[in-house]
């Protein structure tokens, strides 16, 4: 599901051979069952991590409170933008499927972004895209009700997934702590969506019949 190999990314491409070899040569791939934690919030950022293939939530920890502020699936980096800041990791990561991740030597990643200007800038450019893509995601889901929350979270799969049909890679259980409402919340929701012919359901198989309209109710509700 979603594989990317890191050797074809856009961002490896700048690399030098030399650099490339460098990297590769002191990093490790991991895989990762469903639910099974990828980062702890409050470890050491020792490595720089690359999702190779799958789909994963982050969490983010306070008093307690557990919330979901952005999925997202392979071919992405996972938390770039808290790496280099106080390498203290302030999220958690989660597979929410079966997931592989590549081990990137930090202080290497580091170095080649001192050596290299063209895959320094590129690096820049993915850390403020990503920023702006949590920061966006926390504004939408602190203003919005159950039925926003529903809405955004299968926009967002359909994204993912680029379909308008998709497994959901989590229950009704997992959907609701994801979004911070109770289950009873969330079914419901899903079933008055279904009601109205906006999606259509079965088991964690999802139909998306009404993308406007449901991108409506993710807008404002």
């Amino acid at each position: 599901m979603f594989n990317f190999n890191i050797t074809q990314t856009p961002w490896f491409t700048l690399l030098t051979q030399q650099e490339r070899e460098r990297l590769l040569g002191t990093s490790a791939q991991l895989d990762y069952a469903k639910d099974e934690t990828i980062v702890k919030q409050g470890f050491v950022a020792s490595h720089v991590l690359y999702l190779e293939s799958g789909i994963v939530k982050l969490n983010v920890e306070n008093s307690g409170k557990k919330t979901t502020f952005k999925i997202m699936k392979g071919g992405n980096f996972i938390g770039l933008m808290c790496t280099f800041v106080n390498k203290i990791l302030d999220f958690s990561a989660v597979a929410a499927t079966p997931s592989r991740v590549h081990m990137l030597n930090r202080d290497l990643f580091e170095s080649l972004i001192r050596e290299n200007g063209e895959f320094a800038l590129y690096t820049v450019n993915m850390m403020s895209e990503l920023t702006n893509s949590v920061v966006h995601n926390l504004i939408n889901l602190s203003h919005k009700n159950v039925n926003g929350s529903v809405a955004t979270l299968l926009v967002d799969l359909c994204e993912i997934y680029e379909s308008n049909s998709f497994d959901l890679p989590f229950g009704r259980g997992e959907m609701a702590d994801t979004l911070g409402y109770s289950k009873e919340s969330i079914v419901n929701t899903l079933g008055e969506l279904q009601k109205d012919g906006v999606i259509r359901l079965s088991g964690r198989k999802v139909k998306i019949d009404n993308l406007i309209i449901l991108s409506n109710i993710a807008k404002n509700g």
